[in-house]
């Protein structure tokens, strides 16, 4: 009894270590921020997940196996007492069953129809069977001296292959059981959910996420017997903001998970409170002002030759002085619109090539042509290459900023302030995850609607940016808050002063 606890204990203990793996890799963390615990979906959904699958592998190795060691399909003429056995009489017992079901349907009427329709060719299969074994026929018949050679025959290589795709698939299948977690740090609540077709190369990946601050309640609920016995349940994290809430189905450990959560909230909100007035105490009573630190712009970028720089700007654009930084799309999509151009140009250049030798045209006609074909692809080109950098998704310290504007035309921009922030997710198909760009959305309070950062480089780095500058804002807005708190007691203890209601102090 022991042995077999020890052995769930060190499997639970592998499959958590392999949870903070993924939960580390899967996201970037701020300086001070830290990995508390990872919440991953129970066992039970990757056996749902694995039953095609691990169906196939047993189903198509087996039948693998079976032919190598000398056994057949459908044969006949192997020695077998024509007749009706036991197994004969089995599907006929079977056939009668259904064919009462079949009656009993029959009488239901027309809503039954496809029900009457599939139980009668499974009576009609039976019923061949029971034919073809009554006349010794056999569907498995195992005789190695007579199936001879069938070990790596064209139909075992078929089988072996789709072996091998089952297995490949039983373990792409748990691989992508492992990368949904819910993970809580020291500054936030983050799903990932991702779905994995090759590792590392092939995955989509959604991340949602929501700062402790906003936590309003965390709900653990196992809603059935079996799930209350097994151990597995759903967490709602509840936001303060409108549509902010996470829901993570199938959680192993609900009620361990809500406690972490709920226990870390109830420790941020008691130290920022602890700290904010030790602060203010310093600061207005004492005067021993602390320097305001401002949030690093530091971050990963996309650089280029600097003779290219004209071209294929840095992504993101840096201000060191104001900490803002500026993200374009990824450079696919300037090359993506230059094709249009570089099509033109090279069709162009073979028209006037062939019409030269073809209708033996004048200089003049020739020189027009070319430059009308370069004045349309130096305009087309320019128009494309202004388009890309003309879409800015702008980060300061305060606010979010999203340009979008045409050449030489209208322009679309909407700002919010960084206190209004909801959410923020990020989103990657297969292909853009493997490319390096993908989508960040940031909700925001009110009917705006949400601010997309389209097909940008690097999304994880950009979430992780905009949480670490919204985590300050927050916190200089809840200090700015205690300030005018602090100032409108003090304009009262003066008045209180003025008018002798208390006793000024005495050296």
């Amino acid at each position: 009894m022991s042995n077999t606890y020890e052995q769930r204990r060190n499997i639970s203990n592998w499959l958590r270590f392999q949870l903070e793996l993924d939960a580390a890799s899967a996201i970037d963390l701020d300086t001070n921020e830290q990995i508390l615990h990872v919440a991953g979906r129970h066992i039970i959904v990757l056996l749902g997940r694995l039953v095609v699958p691990l169906f196939s592998l047993l189903l198509f190795g087996g039948f693998a196996l079976y032919r190598a060691t000398g056994g057949g399909f459908v044969v006949t003429g192997v020695g077998v007492q024509p007749g009706f056995d036991f197994v004969n009489w089995l599907f006929a017992v079977v056939i009668a069953a259904l064919s009462l079901i079949w009656v009993a349907l029959l009488v239901r009427g027309k809503p039954t129809r496809q029900a009457r329709i599939v139980l009668g060719m499974i009576i009609a299969v039976l019923a061949l069977l029971i034919y073809f074994r009554s006349i010794g026929g056999r569907i498995f018949y195992h005789d190695p001296q007579i199936f001879v050679g069938q070990a790596f025959d064209w139909i075992n290589l078929v089988l072996l292959v789709l072996t091998l795709f089952s297995g490949v698939g039983v373990f792409f299948v748990s691989y992508d059981w492992l990368n949904d977690e819910l993970i809580l740090t020291n500054q936030r609540v983050i799903f990932d959910d991702d779905q994995v077709i090759i590792p590392r190369l092939l995955e989509r990946r959604q991340q949602q996420q929501i700062f402790l601050e906003d936590v309003q309640d965390v709900s653990a609920t196992t809603e059935t017997y079996a799930k209350h016995l097994l151990g597995y349940g759903t967490i709602r994290v509840k936001s303060a903001r409108i549509n902010g809430d996470i829901v993570f189905a199938s959680a192993r450990e609900p009620m361990l998970m809500q406690q972490k959560i709920m226990g870390q909230v109830r420790a941020l909100r008691k130290a920022m409170s602890d700290e904010n007035y030790v602060r203010l105490v310093a600061d207005h009573i004492y005067g021993q002002k602390a320097q305001a630190s401002k949030p690093s712009p530091d971050i990963r970028k996309t650089t280029v030759w600097r003779w290219l720089n004209w071209l294929i700007p840095n992504n993101p654009e840096i201000d060191e002085q104001t900490s803002m930084i500026t993200w374009r799309p990824h450079w696919l999509f300037l090359f993506k619109g230059l094709i249009g151009p570089f099509v033109w140009l090279t069709l162009g250049s073979l028209a006037l090539v062939i019409g030269a030798a073809l209708l033996l045209p004048s200089p003049l006609l020739i020189g027009l042509g070319t430059l009308f074909m370069l004045l349309v692809f130096f305009l087309w080109a320019a128009w494309e290459w202004e388009d890309y950098r003309n879409d800015l998704y702008i980060l300061t310290p305060e606010k979010l900023i999203d340009i979008e504007k045409k050449p030489f035309g209208p322009e679309d921009r909407r700002e919010a302030g960084l206190g209004a922030v909801n959410n923020i997710s990020s989103q990657t198909s297969y292909i853009s995850n493997l490319l390096g760009y993908g989508d960040v959305v940031v909700t925001t309070a009110g009917g705006g609607g949400a601010f997309t950062f389209e097909r940008i480089p690097r999304p994880r780095d950009v979430v992780a940016k905009i949480t670490e500058y919204n985590v300050r804002f927050k916190r200089a807005d809840k200090n700015r808050s205690l300030n005018d708190m602090l100032g409108l007691l003090r304009h009262y203890h003066d008045a209180q002063l003025e008018r002798d209601e208390i006793n000024r102090p005495t050296l």
